[in-house]
């Protein structure tokens, strides 16, 4: 009778760390339809953000990241200052906004914005700011 082997490997989202490895974890977020989008060596939270729109800046040169968004169209944003043009990701489960950037090469300009309230830490639960009323 033949040997039968097997193994298996079990996965979670809990990714809760000790206080002391905080700084050198992996955080892990997702849209808020639940789909994987970033892994990330830093917390958002701690992250800057820009004046115009509250968007988080991810630094490409100084940061660690994996963003499986897709890249959607391009946009161009009447600002105070003038035009930008916005070259935008979106989640390829629901199509949610989800990031963009200010250069056609992706992940070749400084920055990646990531839109405030696009993401969330806990799958399947929407962060505060996910959801703004209209005054």
């Amino acid at each position: 009778m033949p040997k039968i082997v097997s193994s298996s490997i079990v996965s979670s989202s809990d990714h809760l760390v000790q206080q002391d490895d905080q700084r050198s974890a992996l955080h892990v977020y997702y849209c808020l339809c639940s789909e994987f989008l970033l892994v990330i060596d830093a917390d958002l939270r701690i992250l800057p953000r820009r004046r115009t729109d509250n968007a988080i800046i991810v630094s490409n040169t100084k940061r660690t990241y994996k963003l499986t968004a897709e890249p959607g169209q391009t946009v161009v944003v009447q600002r105070k200052e003038g035009y930008e043009k916005q070259y935008r990701y979106h989640c390829p489960r629901c199509q949610l906004l989800i990031a963009y950037e200010s250069t056609e090469d992706r992940k070749s300009g400084p920055y990646t914005y990531i839109l405030e309230g696009a993401l969330t830490e806990v799958q399947g639960s929407a962060p505060p700011n996910a959801i703004q009323e209209i005054a």
